[in-house]
């Protein structure tokens, strides 16, 4: 997976401004013939998140409503967006998008719920974290005009550290690189700090503006005798997890034969001894009935968020390559096992 880099406040700015402009020629485009498709704008920052649309797709259909016959899509990225979009012009929306806006992750889902305010127009987020956010009023009453599927980053992140603990108890430091400002951040430290305490486990934090303080941190570790660290952790926010961030951590670690406590995937098969998060397609089939409920007529600030199962993947290899032993029933748990 890919996240784009950059200022995520500016992001934010010019994503509500995008979705902004297409509420705005939405609203004014009318009424529109009962029995054409349904139109659902699709948001994002990023690409990275875009098996969640398609897992939106899938499950639509299963529910009867066939793209270009029932419903219409209109996928939106910021990074393909120019920094100014010009008024004039429509913006990046035509008078046609928008009954309905479904937006991919944290950010994407902040922005689509402050340009909604004012408007009818409901919002299904996809994989949001909701802690520190405002995004919901609760899990069971979202409230307003917003529903959705959320991004259990707490339980993540608090599992995550388990499962280090687990696979390597003799671990007593580990290096949590993060980026200030991000929503996911602090409720992730929220979790983390007492629970390394503990398990007699040292973070070493490091606040991040941006990849080139990840860079200049891992730069001068690499130059001592001791680098500080017996493994790291990977935390919930873009910096992390961008390929240049990703590139970054992933040979700071292979050099210094470090554990490397993974998210995703694509991490695990990449060097990471083991990773735990949740299947992007799957999270979209999930936010395919609250999408179906409030074409129903019924108002998504009354339809409860849910929830997705964390799926644990793990690299044997990799654990046999720096002396590790995974216990087998952290391997009956596993979603998916690199041998």
């Amino acid at each position: 997976m890919t996240f784009t880099r950059g200022s995520r406040v500016t992001v934010g700015k010019r994503l509500s401004f995008i979705v902004l402009l297409g509420l705005v020629a939405w609203s004014v485009g009318g009424c529109r013939d009962a029995r054409g498709p349904r139109r659902i704008l699709v948001l994002g920052s990023t690409a990275a998140f875009e098996p969640i649309f398609h897992g939106l797709k899938a499950q639509l259909e299963v529910l009867g409503y066939r793209e270009g016959v029932h419903v219409i899509y209109d996928l939106k990225y910021l990074e393909k967006c120019p920094s100014d979009p010009p008024v004039s012009e429509g913006g990046w929306f035509s008078a046609r998008d928008g009954e309905l806006i479904f937006a991919l992750a944290t950010e994407a889902s902040m922005a689509a719920k402050k340009a909604a305010e004012g408007t009818s127009v409901p919002v299904v987020f996809a994989y949001a974290g909701i802690e520190g956010s405002n995004l919901v009023n609760s899990v069971r009453e979202p409230g307003g005009n917003i529903t959705g599927v959320r991004f259990p980053g707490p339980e993540q992140i608090g599992k995550r550290m388990e499962l280090l603990h687990r696979i390597a108890p003799h671990i007593r430091r580990v290096w949590i690189g993060y980026q200030k400002g991000y929503p996911n951040t602090e409720p992730a430290l929220a979790i983390l700090r007492p629970l390394s305490k503990s398990l007699n486990i040292q973070l070493i934090e490091v606040p991040l503006g941006n990849l080139k303080d990840l860079e200049v941190d891992l730069s001068e570790r690499d130059q001592l005798a001791d680098c500080g660290m017996e493994a790291m952790l990977l935390m919930p926010d873009s910096t992390i997890h961008s390929p240049e961030g990703w590139r970054l951590i992933g040979g700071f670690a292979d050099r210094h034969k470090l554990v490397v406590a993974g998210s995703f995937l694509s991490n695990v098969r990449e060097g990471a001894v083991f990773g735990n998060a949740n299947d992007l397609f799957k999270v979209g089939k999930m936010a395919a009935p609250l999408v179906a409920k409030i074409f129903e007529g019924i108002p998504a600030g009354t339809i409860p968020v849910v929830t997705p199962e964390q799926d644990i993947y793990i690299n044997v290899k990799r654990a046999r390559e720096l002396g590790l032993t995974v216990p087998e029933g952290l391997l009956r748990q596993a979603t998916v096992i690199i041998r």
